[in-house]
């Protein structure tokens, strides 16, 4: 018997892969940070032993979801600002927050997102850190990414306008210096967790670009295999501003910059035309979907299955606890079903599968992953959850993949493994103190909130006050 480092076995294995094949009593062996092998829980107790193995007897066993956009220092302001469109929230509540955080806080509550995304079966997070002029508050994400055990991609915003839309000094710097401090997080932190971080290219909005910075932007992106993901049209004001700035639309503008290519995921795209989703295609660019946060917003419905139908990769994401208060993996997968159904009142219009494939491996090819994650086979990263459905919401379940699209919460994700390491087991982190860090973190949340003023929005409801 070949010895391994981990067996999961008498689990119902859904593995994502291009088949979509399912196991009953299914088992995986893991040796190191990869699947060496999937088959029956027969086939695998007969082949393999290993000093790790966990009896998933009644649970089902899915690969890692991918949340492919995040501002994961957001936890910060989970119930500050609802009832705010997008410009007037931004200045009120994460403009203010993030002139005024600290490295320490940063860390903290980046944390809290993270560790939000594991409990909701997400594995692997880009997040879209914005273009803060201190270094030591990009070091505090990306720690907090490494220390959670997450895989993931850690993207720098570069902003070298916006200043007349209250864009604060500390976020705004020149595009060269910016995108000089990118590249030395690339020399710094590529393959950092043993291979689990890298870093990518991020552009803020449309009206927070110069023309020069967005084709500098491009040319870094070429030069160092960063990719770029960008805020695109989740209002139509970046059609308006865009258009003040060169006469073009967002999207015809970036295809003019050259931003567009198999290397861009566009965020949101709520407001988009069909020659827009055309220039996509053309372009191959990949879709972050973020149906909750454009709800929360009241941004509009993003026509996600007309660009699905035009042959566009799309993944889903949260966005930050600002524009969702939370980072809940499970609930963002419900709901980026229901709103394309209820925006063409077509219930089939996204089966569950559908919904599933969107936050697995289509959101890895989306980061280009896809080789790595979002699927389960031999030779794929060991990046997986296990599902107990043995709560009041899940149960029956007739169809898994139906009972952990529309059915499941963080409550039924028992364990957590990512890169082979079993980071959640029953329901407990194996790697850290979670209650302390929670406490820790609502300390300094409130902490943050006087300092930026935000805690005025506040007057005239209830506060918490934690003894």
């Amino acid at each position: 018997m070949q010895s391994v480092d981990l067996i999961v076995h008498h689990a119902l294995i859904v593995t994502q892969n291009e088949q979509r094949t399912v196991i009953e009593n299914g088992a995986i062996a893991v040796q190191g940070n990869t699947i060496v092998a999937l088959d029956s829980s027969a086939a695998i107790d007969a082949a393999y032993t290993a000093p790790k193995t966990i009896d998933a007897r009644g649970r089902a066993l899915f690969p890692g979801l991918l949340n492919i956009h995040t501002h994961l220092f957001q936890s910060a302001v989970k119930g500050l600002g609802e009832d705010m469109a997008v410009e007037q929230w931004v200045q009120a509540v994460t403009f203010p927050t993030a002139a005024a955080m600290t490295p320490e806080e940063v860390y903290l509550l980046s944390m809290v997102s993270c560790l939000e995304n594991l409990r909701s079966g997400a594995t692997t997070v880009m997040d879209f850190m914005y273009g803060m002029r201190d270094p030591a508050l990009h070091d505090a994400v990306i720690q907090a990414m490494l220390d959670s055990g997450l895989r993931g991609r850690y993207t720098r915003t570069i902003v070298d306008s916006g200043a007349a839309m209250g864009i604060p000094p500390t976020m705004l710097q020149p595009a060269e210096e910016s995108l000089a401090h990118a590249q030395e997080l690339q020399a710094r932190y590529h393959g950092a967790g043993h291979g689990r971080l890298d870093i990518g290219l991020a552009i803020g909005v449309i009206w927070a670009m110069t023309v020069d910075g967005l084709a500098a932007v491009r040319r870094t992106a070429d030069a160092t295999g960063m990719t770029i993901t960008m805020h695109v049209n989740e209002t139509p004001f970046d059609d308006i501003a865009a258009q003040e700035l060169s006469g073009l639309r967002t999207i015809p503008l970036l295809a003019e910059t050259g931003v567009l290519g198999p290397d861009f995921i566009a965020v949101h795209c709520v407001h988009v035309t069909d020659d827009d989703i055309a220039r996509f295609a053309a372009h191959n660019v990949s879709v972050a979907y973020n149906a909750v946060s454009n709800m929360y917003l009241g941004s509009g419905i993003a026509p996600i299955t007309r660009m699905m139908d035009a042959g566009l990769t799309i993944g889903i994401a949260t966005d930050g606890s600002g524009s969702n208060n939370c980072q809940d993996m499970l609930e963002t997968l419900k709901f980026s079903a229901l709103l394309q159904k209820v925006g063409r009142m077509e219930a089939n219009c996204v089966l569950a599968q559908r919904a599933l494939d969107w936050a697995t491996r289509d959101g890895a090819q989306a980061l280009g992953l896809g080789d790595r994650v979002g699927s389960l086979a031999p030779g794929m990263k060991a990046d997986f959850f296990l599902v107990n459905p043995f709560t009041p919401k899940a149960i029956p379940v007739h169809d898994p993949v139906a009972t952990l699209v529309y059915s499941s919460g963080q409550a039924n994700v028992e364990t957590v493994v990512v890169d082979g390491r079993v980071l959640m087991e029953g329901g407990v982190f194996t790697h850290l103190d979670e209650p302390a860090l929670l406490r820790e973190a609502q300390r300094a949340a409130q902490n943050l909130a006087r300092r930026a003023g935000t805690e005025r929005l506040l007057e005239k409801r209830a506060r918490w006050r934690p003894v």
